[in-house]
């Protein structure tokens, strides 16, 4: 008769183990061992990769967990840590480690935070069996903790959004990390990840779905880093890997490349899709610093000069980021006293009906006039007002500027003439953005229905019905509204739909192209024939040459501005082109031939 067992033995027949990485025959060689020899048999459960061990630890957190280190250590401790944290954040249980090779089997599997480490080779049913059974006791007793006091501990180390490590647990992996690339002669990479327009997603879309969008993102960059490296959040939109054992650049514009690959895929967020891009800038050890923080520092430098090139882009750290970063920093602290100093001017850039042919409008786009940097375009502090909350008070002011200097050409008040100003996505969300518009005009004394407001796609992009009831406002206050740079974004259509709107800018690079046969003609032509069966108007920016002013007027846009009708000019400068009986470019419309 077979005895019943002890109750220890009893108890150990109940457990589950999940063994992670290992290839099939072994795997499937030391679930058989889980089941014979001396003692209870245990439960085995196979997940063939990490992805699926974690999924598989998440969905249903194990008694233990066996996971196969690969032969490269590197990989192992970040496979390792990636197991520990998912037992942790999921309250599993311990982990046990298999190595292959002698010379990966050392200490630091359990310094990491293993409970045993096994050699493939020696491994018998009874010894597999034991160390399980050790561990789980050793971690049950270890495991007095509460469940809240064990949760604390987790979200000490990680970031609560994402489940990744955050700074601590960063500078932690990394100076473990350091000491050994540099006992081994071996490098090392930090890759700063900065996201591009997310606080534009957060503004439109809620931070909400801002939230669930990081969440997705962390997915992602961890399925792509995967043994390579360790992913980690600072917070915010700012992610940081780390990757051990470099190479050469190709293995790591490898990982860029990844990384950018996976944000080309649409996110779903608040029931739409959406899109981002991401900045990435990258340091490495020693070259670039032989500490965590100079390191991550440096990183993030080269990310800032990544992002300066424009969205999607990835640079390397070098010496010459350090000025510019200071330069940078610089740039933000004028940037507060620009407005009290009275550095800021607008320039107005002319608005023409090509059948009119007459100036009907003109787009008011700031400028700064730095004591020392000479004019500088927005390009070049538009973004920096934006990160630092400054764009505010710089809207407000460009706002109020283009309404007084409206009054002031005295244009008759049978002139269809408006002054667009563009507005920001921080201003349009804002409560009571109407009301300060209002109060403006009744300032300055501006009819209302010499304004325009131009807000972008992007801004615009999942408009909340605050906003949207901010934009009925507006009208109701008898303000033109435009959506600007149309076309460059992914709603378009929808927004047509849902928000009220007055005029559609068809966005320059749209334009460019458009007066040969092909899909910009055909796009270009959709456009202005759709926005027309809508009862919106349309706008044509950046017409440079008479071929497209031809194109662009026989398709049915009589309403267009670029180079081919002015430059930007200051307020006095188009003062006189409105008072002028022959506009300059009266010459570019009788030269186009048209039929008006």
């Amino acid at each position: 008769m077979q005895s019943a067992g002890s109750p220890k033995e009893r108890e150990a027949a109940r457990l589950r183990v999940l063994l992670v990485g290992f290839e099939a025959s072994p795997g499937l060689e030391l679930a058989a061992m889980l089941g014979e020899g001396p003692g209870p048999p245990f439960e085995a459960v196979s997940a063939p990769g990490l992805e699926a061990g974690l999924r598989a630890l998440r969905e249903r957190p194990p008694d233990a967990v066996l996971l196969s280190l690969p032969r490269l250590p590197r990989a192992g401790w970040s496979q390792l840590r990636r197991v520990l944290d998912a037992s942790e954040a999921a309250l599993a249980g311990p982990v046990v480690v298999v190595t292959e090779e002698p010379e990966t089997f050392d200490a630091r599997p359990l310094q990491i935070g293993a409970q045993d480490q096994l050699l493939r080779r020696e491994i018998t049913p009874a010894l597999l069996k034991r160390s399980l059974l050790h561990a789980v006791e050793r971690h049950r007793g270890q495991g007095e903790l509460t469940l809240e006091r064990r949760r604390e501990r987790f979200f000490a180390r990680h970031d609560s959004l994402t489940g990744l490590p955050n700074r601590w647990s960063l500078q932690e992996h990394l100076r473990a990390a350091l000491v050994e690339a540099e006992r081994r002669g071996t490098k090392l990479a930090v890759l700063f990840v900065d996201l591009d327009g997310f606080k534009s997603i957060n503004d439109t879309l809620g931070h909400g779905a801002g939230d669930e969008l990081l969440r997705q993102f962390a997915e992602r960059m961890s399925e792509v880093v995967g043994a390579s490296g360790l992913v980690a959040r600072l917070g915010g939109d700012e992610f940081v890997v780390a990757v051990e054992d470099v190479e050469d650049v190709y293995a790591l514009a490898s990982v860029t490349e990844g990384i950018r690959a996976e944000l080309a895929k649409p996110f779903r967020v608040a029931g739409r899709e959406c899109w981002v891009t991401a900045s990435i800038g990258i340091a490495l050890f020693p070259r670039d610093g032989t500490d965590p923080e100079p390191l991550i520092s440096s990183a993030d430098t080269a990310m800032y000069h990544a992002k300066s090139l424009g969205p999607n882009q990835f640079n390397f750290f070098d010496e010459e980021m350090v000025s510019r970063s200071k330069e940078r920093f610089q740039l933000v602290n004028n940037l507060h006293q620009a407005i009290e100093r009275g550095e800021l001017v607008i320039h107005y850039q002319p608005q023409v009906d090509v059948g009119l042919r007459a100036i009907v409008g003109a787009e008011a786009l700031v400028r700064w006039r730095h004591p020392t940097r000479g004019l500088v375009s927005p390009g070049d502090f538009i973004e920096i007002a934006e990160e630092t909350g400054m764009i505010m008070p710089i809207g407000e002011w460009v706002l109020r500027a283009a309404c007084t200097d409206a009054v002031r050409w005295n244009l008759p008040r049978q002139a269809p003439f408006r002054v667009a100003v563009n507005v920001s996505s921080r201003q349009l969300h804002q409560h009571g953005f109407s009301q300060e518009v209002a109060c403006i005009l009744a300032e300055t004394g501006l009819d209302p229905g010499r304004l325009e407001i131009e807000i972008t796609e992007t801004s615009a992009l999942g408009a909340s019905e605050a906003t949207r009831s901010t934009l009925k406002s507006l009208r109701k206050l008898g303000v033109t509204v435009a959506i600007d740079d149309f076309g460059t974004g992914y709603s378009s259509l929808t927004l047509l739909k849902e928000l009220p709107l007055d005029i559609l800018k068809i966005d320059q690079s749209f334009v460019r192209g458009s007066e040969m046969p092909g899909p910009q003609e055909v796009i270009v032509a959709g456009l202005i024939k759709m926005a027309r069966g809508l009862g919106i108007a349309t706008v044509a920016e950046g017409v440079e040459t008479r071929e497209q002013l031809q194109s662009l007027y026989a398709k049915g846009c009589h309403r267009m501005q670029g180079y081919l009708f002015g430059k930007p000019v200051p307020a006095g400068e188009l003062a006189g082109l409105l008072s002028s009986q022959e506009a300059p470019f009266q010459d570019e419309i009788e030269a186009a031939g048209l039929d008006l």
